[in-house]
């Protein structure tokens, strides 16, 4: 046995190890090793690249609007997920009679799709994003008939909101601050992907993965640019499901004054240079219309979106 053997032998790689390794690099870079050709790492350093750093924030390489780096001092804490407590709350608080799904199908996809984030190299580069809050949410059908998404948002989502924050904080308020001005005034932003969501749910629930503060410190017009570059199966956080999140989890997202705001960042209100957000502190919850677009602030988020 060579000296060159030997070390690969201590190494105990088996097979399998070896045919990893050969796929990963890819048939041109194999021959070209073999062969003992030089060659390039470029396409070895576009494999590794990696959207999302060691805390699951979005990196924000390469966006023309403005990111700050995030108020830590605003945070979240990942919950123990009892999924058939939050889908009691998803029933209860939208007053639904029998839900669509069961607790052990929402806790098997959403086990799926974390399972595809973390070991699929389709989403290699989006596996960091598991090491920040990740929240497994149902998204119920909305009625495709007369559909105008500010009425749902205020008379099904909102209302939801306020009965499961109300429950879990009754000595707390919550604000509709846009109460009566939503009907007809709430457009869907191209690039967002929320209207490829929207359309899933004309057909049925949709459970997916909601990530909460990937894009904390990110301006809103940011939040929309780094879509571009993420892949097709995340969206950017909307109404829909940033509400439908805060139904299930109130006790994360709308904990006390140390929550992140929630930009709605796919959506605009009345024209482009408004949008709506979510916030919280020690006494409240509020929606109300967002407006600096193109500001960053430290203690506020997008969401991001994460189904099949």
């Amino acid at each position: 046995m060579s000296d060159q053997e030997a070390r690969f032998a201590a190494k105990d790689f088996t097979m399998g190890d070896l045919n990893a390794v050969v796929k990963f690099l890819g048939e041109e870079a194999t021959q070209r090793i073999k062969s003992g050709h030089p060659f390039t790492l470029t396409f070895l350093e576009e494999q590794l690249r990696t959207l999302f750093d060691k805390n699951g924030r979005r990196i924000p390489e390469g966006l023309t609007y403005p990111v700050r780096d995030p108020d830590r001092s605003y945070f979240l804490q990942q919950p123990q997920i009892d999924y058939a407590q939050r889908l009691e709350r998803l029933k209860v608080h939208f007053r639904e009679r029998k839900l669509p799904i069961s607790p052990s199908q929402f806790q098997d996809e959403c086990e799926g799709l974390r399972e595809e984030l973390a070991k699929s190299e389709e989403f290699a580069t989006c596996a960091n994003i598991l090491n920040g809050v990740v929240l497994p949410v149902v998204l119920l059908p909305v009625p495709h008939r007369g559909f105008d998404y500010g009425m749902v948002l205020e008379r099904v989502y909102l209302s939801a909101v306020e009965r499961a924050y109300k429950e879990l904080f009754p000595e707390r308020t919550f604000q509709n601050y846009r109460k009566g001005e939503l009907a007809r005034k709430v457009s869907i932003i191209d690039g967002s992907r929320h209207d490829l969501l929207v359309g899933k749910l004309f057909k049925g629930p949709v459970i997916g993965l909601f990530s909460p503060n990937p894009l904390q410190g990110f301006s809103v017009l940011a939040q929309r640019e780094q879509m571009a570059t993420l892949p097709q199966r995340f969206s950017l956080g909307g109404g829909f499901d940033s509400a439908t999140a805060v139904t299930m989890y109130p006790d994360v997202l709308a904990r006390d004054f140390q929550t992140p705001g929630y930009d709605c960042a796919a959506l605009s209100w009345v024209d482009s240079e408004y949008s709506l957000c979510f916030e919280a502190n020690d006494e409240r919850l509020w929606f109300d219309h967002e407006v600096s677009l193109g500001y960053a602030f430290g203690s506020y988020s997008g969401g991001l979106f994460f189904s099949r």
